[in-house]
């Protein structure tokens, strides 16, 4: 357990490597650094991580660029990790997840999806107010911008996608101004035809292979035009969570839930690790979205009765009867 607990300092050493560069020099993509920090972040993908690492680094190090640093492809069951890298490659590469631009594909089912991504023409209520996907990019180019769920987007929006993922820009309605994306990144996450495309990924172990099986399998299903698919870098399939992978993913949830409440988690008792895993009887089909609600679940009272007490660190234990005991850590006693 304290093996798992000592990962999760990857992100905070990388933070003051951030921290510690000249705003104005070019960023120094290191691959086994980045690696590790996505890795601190999401359990049970190591075969995408270490592949998107290499990509950025390879990507990141042109001097000239016409498209974005990268366009990838998330596929895979949902609650398995597709957010969660993408969130952490913001943080990675551009000091702050907030960098990060979510846009949910299902609210983009209309041809009003465009305009709110681009902005409404000069002449109509709102045009100065930019584009939900332009405005933010030309403010500061340096982005990570994800469609989730991107099979569900209306159709005519793929017309933009082509533009921005090929050229590397989009122009704003309204103002006419133009966003540049070759300092951005674009992931899109999918879960269509997971079952069929977890099928792939068992019988094709070349990774060049499988990626072009998988396309030519969302091409024919009709999932995506061809041209979409070829404007993709990287298409990745993710795995589901199974094993060892969910209790580190818990003991993760539970680290996180304390900072919520102020409080640093320093032990875990390994029964609470497997209680949390056999309520999460829904995992497979919700995945690690139903862990972190059964997690808050089981701490969040005796965490909130700890702070509220002043506790700054504590540890998470199991009587004898059964019952959850938080106990709070001695400073001056360590």
């Amino acid at each position: 357990m304290s093996d798992l607990l000592g990962k999760l300092t990857d992100m905070s050493r990388l933070r003051e490597l951030l921290d510690q560069q000249d705003s104005g020099a070019a960023r120094l993509i290191v691959q086994e650094e980045m690696a590790a920090a996505l890795k601190g972040r999401v359990k049970g993908q190591d075969h995408v991580i270490d592949n998107v690492s290499r990509l950025v680094r390879l990507q990141w190090g042109k001097k000239e660029r016409k498209r974005p640093i990268a366009n990838i492809l998330l596929l895979g069951p949902t609650g398995t990790g597709k957010t969660e890298l993408c969130k952490a490659m913001a943080e990675y590469l551009f000091g702050d997840d907030k960098n990060m631009l979510l846009f949910d594909c299902s609210e983009f089912s209309g041809t009003e999806g465009k305009t709110r991504l681009i902005g409404t023409p000069t002449g109509y209520v709102g045009a100065d107010s930019g584009g939900q996907l332009t405005r933010p990019v030309l403010n500061n180019p340096k982005r990570l911008v994800v469609f989730d769920e991107i099979e569900k987007a209306w159709k005519g929006i793929f017309d933009l996608f082509l533009q921005m993922m090929g050229d590397g820009r989009l122009t704003e309605q309204g103002s006419g101004r133009q966003a540049d994306f070759t300092q951005s990144i674009i992931a899109c996450t999918s879960n269509a035809e997971h079952d069929a495309i977890g099928k792939i990924q068992e019988e094709v172990d070349d990774p060049q292979e499988q990626m072009d099986a998988v396309k030519k399998h969302l091409r024919d299903s009709k999932v995506f035009r061809p041209e979409i698919l070829g404007r993709f870098d990287r298409v990745y399939v993710f795995k589901p969570l199974e094993g060892i992978v969910i209790a580190e993913i818990a003991v993760l949830k539970m680290m996180k839930t304390a900072k919520a409440y102020g409080v640093e988690l320093e032990y875990v008792a390994p029964e609470l690790v497997f209680e949390a895993m056999a309520k999460s009887e829904k995992l497979k089909d919700f995945g690690v979205r139903e862990l972190e609600r059964v997690v808050d679940e089981m701490l969040a009272d005796g965490l909130l009765a700890a702070q509220q007490a002043g506790a700054e660190r504590v540890r998470l234990k199991v009587e004898d009867d059964g019952v959850l005991a938080i106990e709070a850590v001695d400073p001056e006693g360590e």
